[in-house]
């Protein structure tokens, strides 16, 4: 009897499983999850299942836009809307919107050109209470007389609402002027006589022609199964009759070759401008391009315009631009509040960013952040099931396929050459409108002839590129290069915001041209170059660089040696002609030389009270071995009691010469202006006939040292309270690809939040100062780990720092981990740039150096490309257990007298394979030029990284 039971139920189970299948045999199911059909009435219906999230949302997308009113009928749909939940024959006026919010939801509407939208959306359970609701009031609104002339004036009351604020007004009145012909220069909402017209009949009129199922779309996201709402749909809707009324036919709007201006003045206080292109329609290809633009232009801090004239030029408070790409062609738009007085040059500005996009190519990392940024916007809005439903619905109503993987493989692949095609194609000055809203008492700022010919000059600026000297692609905007007959090469950078100046003259040079025997000629040169020229002793030297509130002086690093200046612009010529004068007639005057050297010296002396820097020093002579960098860049006691000013003289004048300086200058000036200048100083220098350096260095000097062959262990004893400990390795250089993984392992070492300050400091109190860091140089580098710490923590310190080094060798960083460091990495980088001071010495490094001027970009592009297993092979290739140097200088325990050994490792010293656990914090690096007491400055490229004689600063 059992078997009879379940046979027969199987049988029947069967049998309603198929005729449900047949029900909606015609769904399909477009990508995962996402399901679509049309009932026999036309009905359509999408569906997406997303299981597990426990809401829903229910829309219904009408075909009934303002597109498709009739002259007489502007507004109607709009006012429909309003009226659509004003009660029906089961449900008084307020129970629609009652029944949702009581099941813990929210209901509304809205209307656009081509569709209105009645939406709800709650808990998935309840999903077919909205199905319910949302239907009846479609279908079954009673529209009465009484609520009617109610909600006419809640309508004009918004209207008035929307012609008090200019922005809207605006515009509407570019839609008027840009369309002549189609419904999209109507307001969507009417007018306020349209409005006031409308009677019941009219409403129940519209209503039976328009909201019929062919014209209809039920939109259903959430956690529900497509069957269910297929069935329900089904059940609510499917009876409709079908209707014969077919939309009209839209005429096209004729093509225009004349520029147009109009102007509004109103009882307001800030002027507003609008501007609009002609452009395609959502479903053309096109559209997606155009999105790019959009974002690449007027979307958020990082687009053109808003950096160049709300940043740079300070023409505007608000730029933004956008595509408007409905079903029929559409507008590209940019708007902008600004001061009347404005308005021509943010014109001119606007349209020469807008025009070049015709003409030279986009930087390829600009635009692969333009599209990420589009596409993360894109994809968060979908993280409600609203968003996803507005998605789908808009999606098949303007293009006929709601899947968005079309669209955002559409937005990923655009191309530098579609985005030059796409603006040749649209970007037509002959087909622009312009328009503005002025305060009634500001006078009109702009004519029409001052309109057509801001618009050919644009046209004709972009055409012919930005000026030759202007650098493609470099990271800070505004850069400009000119080389001279006579060799010199001049950088300037243009930057109005503040009024200030910065000149840095760079030559190669610094610790790597120096060797034990002239180690510190370079620290001397730098202090004694700006003491005076052959004309102006220092004194009256000094007295006209403080008559411009300047400041001049030398700086000396591990590469190059120079001058640095820094002005209020308007001093820029006096300025520059000081700049001249020291740099190819410098006094060198003995008497100033004598005050330098004991200074020099005084400094040696506080650098040997010092044990953080004696065990640098000691580090990078073992590490560096014959190499200029293992070098005290402070010079060595002999030497600099030996120089004579003729010597130095010597070494200086074998180091420059128009040839071999490169010349930045970053502020408020003109690059032409800076190069009419630099011409008139510096084109009577001829090239140096080649000069013995005198310096005694050459290729084999500067060659890369190899790893140590084996560890070398080296103690210094001090009678000092407590001990300094390093461990370092040969790390990489300035332009090798590695560099960016070490400054990663750097960075997650380092830092409050990094592995060295939360296991040795916070979690066991093993020291104070504690540090990773990373040298970057020329030929080669450095990278290690130090730390101050009692004498008796010394055995379980060097085991812990080993424990985190090969931590980093074993295992990969986590995902947190890198974002991390390498935001911060970004983020002082940038911040590093904010000076004309660091601005101008990172294009000079840049240029001395070979990075180009795009090194910026290229910085963050890699740093955005590392992976965790990047780093690992990085942190296996550098950090080599039987290839390191270890110092350790200060306090022991045993109080030995202080001596100076270099031994086998013990075995405390000697790293073993174990787990290592978390650590430690990092002393903050410069991020912008700095001078010591002395005067001596490590220059580096890039973002700024600690040196490895931390007592001397970074200049960067």
């Amino acid at each position: 009897m059992n078997y009879i039971f379940f046979r027969r139920f199987f049988i029947f189970f069967n049998l309603l499983l198929l005729m449900g299948l047949m029900n909606h045999a015609k769904a399909i199911e477009l990508a995962p999850n996402l399901h679509k059909t049309t009932l026999d009435n036309g009905l359509g219906l999408l569906v997406k299942e997303t299981p597990g999230t426990k809401v829903a949302t229910v829309q219904i997308w009408i075909k009934a836009g303002s597109v498709y009113e009739e002259p007489n009928e502007g507004g109607i749909t709009h006012l429909i809307e309003h009226m659509i939940f004003k009660g029906t024959p089961t449900r008084k006026a307020g129970a629609l919107a009652e029944a949702i919010e009581e099941a813990g939801g929210r209901i509304n509407a809205y209307t656009y050109y081509e569709y209105t939208v009645y939406h709800a959306t709650l808990s998935s359970r309840s999903w077919d209470l909205a199905l319910d609701v949302l239907t009846d009031a479609v279908l079954n609104s009673t529209f009465d007389s009484e609520e009617l002339e109610r909600e006419k004036k809640v309508v004009l009351e918004e209207i008035s609402m929307r012609d008090d604020r200019p922005q809207v007004k605006l515009y509407q009145e570019m839609m008027s002027h840009s369309y002549s012909t189609h419904p999209y220069r109507l307001p969507i909402i009417g007018t306020r006589e349209s409005v006031s017209s409308f009677t019941r009949d009219d409403i129940l009129s519209y209503v039976k022609k328009h909201y019929t199922p062919e014209n209809m779309t039920v939109v259903v996201v959430g956690d529900v199964r497509f069957s269910q709402v297929y069935s329900r749909v089904k059940g609510l809707m499917g009876d409709m009759p079908s209707s014969n009324y077919t939309p009209p036919i839209l005429t096209s709007e004729p093509k225009r070759e004349t520029p147009q201006f109009f102007s509004l003045a109103e009882d307001i206080k800030q002027t507003h401008l609008i501007m609009s292109f002609p452009i395609t329609a959502f479903k053309d290809p096109d559209s997606a391009v155009l999105d790019v633009i959009a974002t690449l232009l007027g979307q958020g801090e990082t687009s053109r315009l808003y950096n160049q004239l709300r940043n740079e030029k300070g023409l505007v408070y608000r730029i933004s631009a956008g595509a408007f790409t409905p079903r029929d062609p559409g507008l590209f738009e940019v708007s902008a509040t600004l001061d009347n007085d404005k308005i021509k040059e943010t014109l001119a500005a606007a349209l020469q960013e807008i025009f070049q996009l015709k003409y030279l190519p986009v930087d390829d990392e600009e635009l692969a952040r333009v599209k990420r940024n589009l596409e993360s916007d894109f994809v968060f809005g979908l993280e409600r099931v609203e968003g996803q439903a507005r998605i789908l619905g808009s999606f098949e109503f303007l293009a006929g396929d709601p899947r968005e993987d079309d669209y955002l493989a559409r937005i990923r692949s655009v191309s530098q050459e579609d985005i030059i095609r796409v603006a040749m194609t649209y970007f037509s000055g002959n087909r622009l409108i312009t328009g503005m809203i002025i305060p009634k008492d500001a006078k009109a700022a702009l004519d029409q002839a001052d309109y057509t010919r801001i618009i050919s000059e644009a046209e004709n600026m972009a055409r012919h590129g930005m000026p030759t000297s202007q650098v493609p692609n470099a990271y800070l905007s505004g850069v400009h290069q000119f080389k001279f007959p006579n060799g010199l090469r001049l950088l300037v950078r243009e930057d109005q915001r503040v009024e200030t100046v910065a000149i840095r003259a760079i030559f190669e040079g610094g610790l790597r041209s120096e060797t034990e025997a002239t180690s510190g000629a370079f620290a001397f040169i730098s202090e004694l170059l700006p003491k005076g020229t052959s004309e102006l002793s220092y004194r009256d030297l000094a007295i006209k660089v403080a008559d411009m509130a300047g400041i001049i002086s030398g700086f000396n690093g591990k590469n190059t040696f120079g001058l640095k200046a820094d002005f209020l612009a308007r001093f820029l010529e006096p300025g520059l002609q000081l700049v001249n004068d020291i740099i190819r007639k410098p006094a060198f005057a003995p008497e100033e030389a004598e005050k330098i050297r004991p200074e020099l010296i005084s400094q040696l002396k506080q650098q040997q009270d010092s044990l953080p820097s004696l065990a640098f020093l000691t580090f990078n002579r073992a590490l560096f071995q014959g190499h200029p960098y293992g070098l005290n860049p402070a010079g060595e006691e002999a030497a600099i009691q030996s120089f004579s000013t003729d010597q130095l003289r010597k070494i200086y004048q074998a180091h420059i010469g128009p040839e071999k300086i490169v010349l930045t200058v970053a502020g408020a000036v003109k690059a032409e202006e800076v190069r009419d200048l630099v011409e008139k100083l510096f084109s009577d220098w001829s090239p140096a006939e080649a000069l013995p350096t005198t310096t005694g260095i050459t290729e084999e000097t500067i060659l890369p040292p190899d790893p140590p062959a084996h560890p070398v262990i080296i103690k210094e004893v001090r009678d000092r309270e407590q001990l300094h400990i390093i461990i370092g390795f040969l790390g990489t250089t300035l332009t090798d690809q590695d560099r960016y993984c070490l400054e990663i392992i750097d960075n997650v070492l380092s830092g409050q939040s990094g592995r060295l300050f939360t296991e040795l400091r916070d979690k066991r109190s093993m020291a104070y100062s504690l540090s990773s860091f990373t040298l970057l140089g020329v030929d080669t580098g450095s990278f290690g780990i130090y730390i101050g710490t009692s004498p008796d923590k010394r055995d379980p310190v060097i085991e812990a720092l080993w424990k985190e080094l090969y931590k980093v060798r074993q295992e990969p960083i986590s995902a947190a981990e890198l974002d991390r460091a390498r935001n911060q990495l970004i983020g002082q980088y940038q911040l590093g740039l904010q000076t004309h001071g660091a601005q101008a010495l990172e294009m000079g490094l840049n240029e001395t150096y070979g990075l180009g001027q795009d090194f910026g970009n290229r910085y963050v592009k890699s740093l955005e490309e590392v992976t965790p297993q990047q780093v690992l092979n990085v942190a296996r290739k550098y950090i080599l257990p039987d290839h390191y140097v270890m110092v350790t200088l200060g306090a022991e325990t045993s109080g030995a007298p202080a001596e100076s050994t270099v031994t086998e490792p013990s075995s405390a010293e000697t790293p073993l394979e174990m787990n290592p656990e978390p650590v430690l914090e990092k002393i903050e690096p410069q991020t912008t030029p700095v001078d010591n007491s002395g005067g001596i400055s490590l220059e580096q490229p890039g973002p700024a990284v600690m040196s490895a004689t931390p007592v001397i600063e970074e200049e960067n």
